[in-house]
């Protein structure tokens, strides 16, 4: 089972946030379910022809209104704002039982009490239907044959943790940024990435803690080299889970580089 303070933990991060003024427009996305995906669309600054694209996903608890505010803990609109500005297409798309999708009978916070407890089943659906959701996103963010010079996918916590097992199955997600992606227990099977970890090839930015009470340096560690990628990363902040808003120099960093890399 995965640890305590990662199920109880991760709860921390759900402050209130107050979403940001935006020029976010809704996007209509069905699931293979069926069931629609709350997704909002913001446009590049300075309309080019095929832009490069980018998918955000959030912590748990969180929805995708994190990544329209300047708020604690992500700092997240700051992220959209330079995505925009470097000429991204920057979707943001609620998480299965988060955000539009929040479920008052099944919580995303229960679901992972109920996983400490020996029940991961509903936990485990919970992660696994949010990333074939991502999936769906991308092929309709892609379906104009057109392929963007870069599809890049990030994601915070939970998001990490999706971000990492999405990579793991699309080769058509070609940069992945992943800021403290939790420590889950193998036996979590498909919602664990460090069963993954081997299919991750794509280029790759870790920003880790080194006082992350839910994943360990060693653990870290591991997932990092595990992956295949011959383009990858890892930088460690002095701090808890909740990084300082400086992990947004270190993205922009990154991500400016690979912009002039083949």
């Amino acid at each position: 089972m995965m640890k305590r303070s990662l199920l109880l933990g991760l709860m921390f991060l759900a402050t209130s946030v107050a979403r940001a003024a935006s020029p976010a427009v809704s996007l209509e996305v069905r699931a293979e379910d069926g069931s629609p995906i709350p997704v909002w669309v913001l446009e590049p600054e300075g309309q080019g022809t095929n832009p490069p694209v980018a998918v955000l996903l959030h912590g748990l608890t969180r929805s995708k209104d994190d990544w329209l505010s300047d708020a604690e803990p992500t700092f997240g609109g700051v992220l959209t704002e330079q995505l925009r500005s470097a000429g991204y297409r920057v979707y943001l798309m609620d998480a299965r039982r988060h955000g539009a999708r929040a479920t008052p009978d099944a919580r995303p916070g229960a679901l992972a009490k109920r996983a400490h407890a020996g029940e991961p089943g509903p936990y485990q659906a919970m992660i696994a239907d949010t990333v074939r959701d991502a999936q769906v996103l991308l092929t309709k963010v892609l379906a104009n044959g057109k392929k963007p010079p870069r599809v890049l996918v990030a994601g915070y916590s939970m998001g990490a943790q999706v971000g990492l097992l999405l990579a793991s199955r699309e080769p058509r997600v070609t940069h992945l940024v992943t800021m403290v992606p939790p420590h889950v227990d193998p036996v979590l099977g498909d919602a664990a990435p460090v069963n993954r970890m081997g299919k991750v090839h794509q280029s790759w930015l870790l920003l880790s803690a080194n006082q992350d009470p839910f994943s360990t340096e060693e653990d870290t560690r591991k997932l990092f080299e595990a992956a295949p990628s011959k383009r990858k990363t890892r930088r460690a902040f002095d701090s808890g889970h909740a990084l300082p808003r400086e992990y947004l120099d270190e993205v922009r960093r990154w991500l400016s580089e690979a912009q002039r890399l083949p």
